[in-house]
């Protein structure tokens, strides 16, 4: 999950990809989306194989309609790198009142 976490940010940072940092926002702040698509496949009786298939195809594909849905590139640039410094904060403020 740790690598995961990471690609997720480098995708989010350096390909300004909204979707990735999204995904690297759910796992800073506890709440792992690939996770939960993950349970969800399996409560409805998916093989294993496409649990671990199915959302990173999803993702992927999520990642490749972005450009449709935000045409453009420096606005998807702003939210990508709002939502990934955003969420590390909140995830250290988070830590920082919890002490």
């Amino acid at each position: 999950m740790e690598i995961s976490a990471i690609t997720w940010f480098w995708r989010g940072l350096r390909g300004h990809s909204v979707t990735f940092a999204a995904l690297f926002a759910s796992v800073v702040l506890g709440l792992s989306v690939a996770g939960v698509v993950g349970r969800w496949l399996t409560s409805f009786g998916v093989h294993w194989l496409y649990v671990l298939i199915l959302p990173a195809v999803l993702f992927g594909w999520l990642a490749k309609k972005e450009k449709d849905w935000l045409p453009e590139e420096k606005r998807r640039r702003i939210i990508a790198r709002g939502v990934l410094f955003g969420s590390a904060g909140l995830a250290m403020l988070i830590a920082w009142f919890q002490r």
